[in-house]
């Protein structure tokens, strides 16, 4: 655990051949050399400047915010500096300086348990420092210019975020499913063009499997690669999927272990929920923006019926107008899995949480596929003539290049829980961009290229359910692997091989 932190009061194809030679067709000496031989690209490399810079909302986002930064190891007195943001060119000068807490993870090994396992993804990776702090003391919906430093005088450029707005403040969001595939191929250009569609968002949730291999730092170079400058800018709300807790690490007997990146604790700084074990620190928070109360769950993290109980009293003693939950693992399947993952005991321990504080959306991951529905009481009858009561909706994505099929009978198989699937889609990475507006919420799916693929209404009642309407969108179908573009599931990076012997 972190030390605590300073504060502060188309038809087009392409052929490839002449531009690179493949290992095949290498001399026999090379090609052995590429596929045994460890390497470390130069944007994964720890150096005394600072990089994977990330905003997050540790403290009350209206009067302070979070920054995390990774070195190497040899960095001793990393500082940040903070000051109001101008128009005016010299921004710098009056900035208070503020010292940063370090902390050093070993990217050896990973200790679950008992018991230490050894990391062989890392061997040929040098040991880095982490550095964080939490600006504190700040004016609610202002915006503020920050930078952080490496070694003395390795300064990183001057970014801009803003603070929280007061309740009654119109703001928007970005919400993503896994990414865990094709972080520095396909994933890029559904982050970026998510930026392109809402530059203004206040923050952005990852429902989980943010990387493949968690405690892999090349993957999660890759990860904070493709972000770029991104969330320098709009916090991050990171929450851990079964991928942050596998690192394909088998016990004697052949069982895979779970435990959690030795990188997510270093490289976010994220809220500590109160109650709960130590285990799910930084895993499991809530915090409240704007009009907005946002809970994120570990549904890797165990503990379920504890999990449950602290998001019964979180949601009981919030007022805010609208209450968001996020985790991983759907409560409603969207796919056939060939091994039991355990959702039917955290769908009873916190499907009846929801229910009973009428919960708006839950925002989650893991099927590689697409569903929004939503649960209602009543007779049900087809999309065009719902009837009975609106419950809550839940909303599967994900990001990234991999994707399954939908299980051919869908959320029917949930009827008697009240469950209705009304959009789903295969084959296909979305970004989401979710706006407040008093007692509106608007939603929208949006693909790689920016269509709007499906969107809908949300208004309060201040006597009954809320109001779902429909958006028009620009697809006329459901998207499916029969009717949309090939699909190959593969490796989708080239990543640095292990070292010989392993």
């Amino acid at each position: 655990m972190r030390a605590p932190r300073s504060g502060f009061v188309c038809g087009l194809s392409v052929a490839v051949g002449a531009f690179a030679m493949s290992a095949a067709a290498q001399p026999p000496a090379q090609a052995q050399a590429q596929a045994t031989e460890p390497s470390t690209p130069p944007w994964q490399a720890a150096t005394p400047w600072p990089d994977r810079i990330v905003v997050t909302l540790e403290q009350d986002p209206e009067s302070s915010f979070s920054v995390s930064w990774r070195t190497s190891a040899e960095v001793e007195q990393p500082r940040a500096e903070i000051v109001l943001a101008g128009d005016h060119s010299r921004i710098d000068i009056g900035a208070a300086r503020v010292d940063a807490s370090t902390e050093r993870p070993d990217l050896t090994a990973k200790r679950v348990g008992d018991e230490e396992y050894p990391l062989r993804w890392n061997d040929h990776v040098a040991q880095p420092a982490y550095h964080s702090v939490t600006f504190t003391g700040l004016e609610p919906d202002t915006l503020y210019a920050y930078r952080v430093m490496g070694a003395e005088g390795h300064w990183s450029e001057w970014f801009q975020t803003r603070t929280a707005p007061a309740a009654g403040t119109p703001f928007r969001f970005l919400y993503f499913g896994d990414a865990q595939d094709g972080l520095s191929s396909h994933w890029p250009r559904v982050v970026r063009a998510a930026f392109a569609a809402a530059p203004d968002a206040r923050f952005a949730i990852h429902a989980g499997d943010l990387v493949n291999i968690g405690s892999r730092d090349f993957e999660w170079a890759a990860w904070f690669k493709s972000v770029g400058f991104i969330h320098g800018m709009i916090p991050a709300l990171p929450l851990p999927g079964n991928h942050e807790y596998f690192d394909a690490i088998r016990a004697e007997d052949g069982s895979l272990i779970d435990g959690l990146s030795v990188l997510w604790r270093p490289q976010f700084a994220l809220p500590r929920a109160e109650g709960l074990p130590e285990a799910l620190s930084e895993t499991v928070y809530t915090l409240r923006y704007g009009d907005t109360q946002v809970a994120a769950l570990d549904t890797m993290g165990g503990h379920f019926e504890q999990q449950a109980a602290w998001l019964d009293r979180v949601l009981a003693e919030s007022d805010a107008t609208w209450k968001v939950v996020t985790m991983h693992h759907p409560l409603f399947e969207m796919v056939e899995r060939p091994y039991y993952d355990g959702t039917p005991e955290r769908r009873d321990a916190l499907l009846p949480v929801l229910e009973r504080h009428g919960v708006d959306i839950v925002l989650q991951g893991h099927d590689h596929s697409y569903g929004r529905g939503a649960t209602w009481s009543g007779p049900r009858s087809p999309r065009a003539a719902r009837r009975g009561e609106l419950g809550t909706v839940f909303v599967t994505s994900s990001s990234g290049a991999k994707m399954y099929g939908i299980a051919e009978d869908g959320w029917q198989r949930f009827d008697e829980l009240g469950a209705v699937l009304e959009r789903a889609a295969e084959n296909t990475p979305f970004f989401q961009v979710v706006s407040i507006d008093g007692d509106t919420l608007t939603y929208e799916a949006r693909t790689a290229t920016g269509r709007l693929y499906d969107a809908f209404r949300l208004r309060r009642s201040d006597d009954g359910p809320n109001r779902l309407e429909e958006l028009p969108t620009e697809f006329d179908q459901e998207r499916r692997f029969d009717n949309t573009a090939p699909y190959e599931s593969t490796r989708f990076d080239t990543v640095p091989p292990l070292p010989q012997g392993r």
